[in-house]
């Protein structure tokens, strides 16, 4: 498995965790300053990126859909794995 998508599959879980955490911090968005729903926004839209920018690489990676599939879930594996190794929680 390509070391450059782990990398990826590892930035999206890091993306996910920070938004997550930022909403966590912050309450409901809705009720937030416009300065917490830009800050959101920006977050949100960083991780739809790396979502993005994730599912073409493994889209290119893989021949079929199946193997796609494979291939993500091994990914999440594998990165959960390294991220737990770090101390961080992909699960967040």
């Amino acid at each position: 498995m390509p070391d450059a998508l782990v990398a990826l599959q590892m930035s999206e879980y890091r993306k996910r965790s920070a938004l997550a955490d930022f909403v966590r911090s912050n309450g409901p968005v809705r009720d937030g300053s416009a300065v917490v729903r830009q800050e959101a926004a920006r977050l949100q839209r960083s991780l739809e990126e790396s979502e993005r920018t994730l599912r073409q690489a493994v889209r290119g990676a893989a021949r079929t859909r199946d193997e796609a599939r494979g291939l993500r879930r091994a990914l999440m594996r594998r990165a959960a794995i390294s991220l737990a190794e770090e101390g961080a929680d992909p699960a967040a």
